[in-house]
């Protein structure tokens, strides 16, 4: 089970795991020893609010994440020669489904600096295999690249998408770099499309409209993005850039 969560992709493996296991122990040592203490129905609830947090976790990574960007793309339209620059593109779920709409003329590429800690089995080869598999070879590849340095050309893209990704920049300096770098790349007319968690949300929005963007939404979803719990959601923005 472990072995197939892995190659779907789990975000942060080691946080769900932690979180069950933490919650498994808890519960079985306070069950052991349970005559030893008077408190040690707390203790069970606190495991099982543990295990549930990893479970919530789990699916909002692998189920989640997706109904998010299905909704997303429902309310954009692609044109089918566009061209796509996944930022942060892991096992390339966001890339292919860009990719399935565009036509022979578009292309969509994705980056990564391909850290396991970020997503299970993440590797440039492993996500050149996926897209291959997928027969999207003469529209979509990936490579290596940072987020704060891209390596494209001023206004190259159509789209600018990135999902849980902006996060695992953790300076806040850093962050703004890599939003400066969307938005650099970004073609006139343009959207970004940003899917993320952790507590930056207003940050994105400040930087993104003293960049002359256009916020279209911003959007904090419910269960289906909750990682762990409410107080860990997913939201989304979409900002368009006029032309200059």
């Amino acid at each position: 089970m472990i072995k197939q969560l892995k190659k779907k992709g789990l975000d942060a493996p080691a946080v769900p795991f932690f979180y069950i296991l933490a919650g498994v122990l808890s519960i079985v040592v306070s069950t052991v020893f349970h005559k030893d203490y008077s408190d040690y129905i707390w203790s069970i609830l606190y495991g099982l609010i543990m295990v549930a947090a990893g479970a919530i976790f789990i699916h909002t990574s692998l189920r989640g994440k997706y109904k998010i960007w299905d909704n997303l793309l429902s309310k954009i339209t692609i044109n089918p020669s566009a061209k796509v620059l996944d930022l942060g593109t892991g096992h390339g779920m966001v890339l292919l489904r860009f990719a399935k709409r565009l036509s022979d003329n578009g292309h969509a590429t994705g980056i990564d600096v391909w850290r396991n800690a970020d997503q299970s089995d993440n590797s440039l080869e492993n996500t050149q295999q996926i897209i291959a598999q997928q027969q999207l070879s003469h529209i979509a590849d990936v490579q290596t690249a940072d987020m704060v340095n891209l390596p494209f050309e001023n206004k190259k893209y159509d789209f600018v998408v990135s999902s849980l990704a902006f996060h695992n920049i953790k300076q806040p300096a850093a962050r703004l770099v890599a939003l400066e770098e969307a938005v650099r790349v970004l073609a006139d007319n343009g959207s970004l499309i940003i899917v993320d968690t952790g507590h930056h949300k207003k940050e994105y929005l400040d930087a993104l409209t003293s960049m002359g963007l256009v916020i279209i939404e911003a959007k904090t979803y419910g269960f289906s993005g909750w990682w762990t719990g409410p107080w860990m959601p997913t939201y989304a923005i979409i900002a368009k850039r006029s032309h200059s």
